[in-house]
């Protein structure tokens, strides 16, 4: 006969106890193209060792329930891909090793395994090479680590992989659609939903898709599941529940009927179900909204963070916008849940209402808005607006009096004087901050016995030409006979810019200029121009 293989799947740490040396794994594999799974126990010892003791467990397990099935035949058992199966398992282990001997960790942390998983075939690779039901079965490992795990944005792209490889599979299509329901995507949820029921056809995939029809609002196509299940199952309770749930969202007030029914069939079972699956929602656009201080002060609570602390609980009907990071709540909402708790003594305590509270509050808030309005608020003005022929708003107030502000500016550039600046010229001008407008700095004097204004100084050192001008001589420059008196008499000259020329040296030699760095072994002897000519 020939002999059967083992494929090995994964291997996932279950717990570990360091005293008496011993770890235990849940085993994963393929056994006849069906996937079986194994709790083994085995000591801490070195890498390789470990090895053989896990394979010759798993082994010696798979053996003895063969001989339990087929008592008659003799079976013999071997690994697919021994070598590689062992060389994974070695690094495993030699990991598992060094984090339990790690003395690097810090103080008072103790010992422990943080890679408590294991994947023979990863995602990384390219699994083509196995054959098709070994691949479903690598992926369906995959899927199952990260829904068992509450990963489901990451469960979702091996989900797809398996109902790709394998559409009769019903347990991918429930998986895929709860995980795209946990990440907000409900339209793609309710087909897999569909799916789901299309493929399995049981009783749990229908009472899934008449779920996911409610809560999508489907109304109509989600009672018609019901009814179907309660035409095969009258007494479905799930199904009754779903029923007086629609009932509620259409705000026909029969479902208390229906709840009174359940309560008198399974009270303990109704009392549960209302506080985890009842939706109290109401699906209108005219609510009265609360606040969250709002909605304490009408249900009793001192202090708001007790209400917050259940709604995030789910324990009180709510509204919490994440974007926002803002939770709200109404009055309609909390007064049917009220009225539903009470009924069938679904809390410890009666929940009381308040509304008085509500009314104080809202003329207390009134006041304060008034107060406010009346002590802060400028008043609008009563005229109405030349543009619009209504009551001006605030920015056209603003910009009225900007516009009078300006009217009564005095008039440049030589401007008849108006009326409203005449009556103010005793008064005394108040300087004007900023540089002068271009007309007023580029106006000269009406007569020329007028002085210019003298500059103003400026602060800080004065700049290096001004300064090297001032210490030089005034430059003596070749300047046009003038023949007028005036001219003679002011002696105003034109200023050169840059530095003065230097003097013409006639007697004294020249001084030569000093060269930067070493001076030549022989430098040249000077001669004066003097000198020569008188020789």
């Amino acid at each position: 006969m020939q002999p059967l293989t083992i494929n090995l799947i994964s291997l996932t740490v279950r717990k570990w106890d360091l005293e008496s040396r011993k770890i235990a794994f849940m085993c994963y594999f393929v056994l006849k193209d069906n996937e079986e799974s194994f709790s083994l126990q085995i000591a801490l010892l070195p890498p390789a060792e470990m090895v053989e003791e896990l394979l010759g467990k798993l082994k010696f397990m798979c053996e003895k329930k063969l001989a339990e099935q087929h008592p008659e035949e003799q079976i013999e058992i071997e690994y697919e891909n021994n070598s590689f199966i062992r060389q994974k398992l070695f690094s495993y282990f030699k990991k598992i090793s060094f984090e339990l001997g790690n003395n690097k960790r810090k103080p008072g942390a103790t010992r422990a395994v943080h890679t408590t998983h294991m994947d023979v075939y990863n995602q990384k690779q390219d699994i083509s090479f196995l054959h098709p039901e070994i691949q479903f079965y690598v992926i369906l490992n995959w899927a199952r680590f990260y829904y068992e795990r509450e990963r489901y944005a990451e469960a979702i792209g091996p989900l797809q992989k398996l109902v790709e490889l394998k559409p009769d599979y019903g347990i991918a299509y429930k998986w895929l659609a709860r995980s795209l329901k946990k990440t907000r995507k409900f339209d793609e949820a309710t087909f897999y939903y569909e799916k789901y029921a299309e493929v399995d056809g049981s009783l749990d995939s229908l009472l899934d898709l008449g779920k996911a029809y409610r809560k999508g609002k489907l109304f109509k196509k989600s009672e018609e599941i019901y009814n179907k299940i309660l035409k095969d199952d009258p007494d479905n309770k799930e199904a009754r529940f779903g029923i007086a749930q629609i009932l509620y969202a259409l705000k026909n007030q029969d479902y208390m009927k229906v709840l009174e029914k359940l309560y008198e069939d399974d009270a303990e079972w109704l009392k549960s179900w209302l506080l985890e699956e009842f939706n109290f929602r109401i699906y209108v656009q005219q609510k009265t909204y609360l606040s969250p201080v709002q909605a304490a002060k009408f249900l009793g609570y001192e202090k708001v963070f007790e209400l917050t602390q259940l709604a995030f609980k789910n324990q009180v009907p709510s509204h919490f916008n994440p974007a926002r990071a803002k939770i709200s709540f109404y009055q309609e909402e909390l007064e049917n849940w009220a009225r539903v708790m009470n009924r069938f003594n679904c809390l410890e305590r009666t929940v009381k209402l308040y509304p008085e509270e509500l009314q104080a509050f809202s003329v207390v808030e009134e006041s304060s808005h008034h107060g406010r309005a009346k002590n802060h608020r400028p008043q609008r003005s009563e005229g109405k607006s030349a543009a619009h022929g209504a009551m001006s708003t605030r920015v056209e107030e603003i910009i009225m009096r900007i516009r009078s502000r300006r009217g009564q500016m005095p008039p440049q550039n030589g401007a008849e004087v108006s009326e409203t600046a005449e009556g103010k010229e005793n008064e005394p001008v108040k300087k004007r901050r900023g540089r002068p407008p271009k007309s007023a700095a580029a106006k000269a004097p009406e007569s020329k016995a007028e002085a210019a204004p003298e500059p103003p100084k400026r602060r800080g050192r004065p700049p290096k030409q001004k300064a090297a001008a001032e210490t030089a001589e005034p430059p003596k420059e070749k300047t046009t006979k003038s023949t007028s008196p005036d001219s003679q008499k002011s002696g105003d000259q034109p200023r050169r810019r840059g530095r003065p020329p230097k003097k013409k040296a006639e007697v004294e030699e020249e001084k030569p200029k000093k060269k930067r760095g070493r001076p030549p072994k022989n430098p040249p002897k000077r001669i004066s121009i003097r000198a020569s000519k008188e020789n």
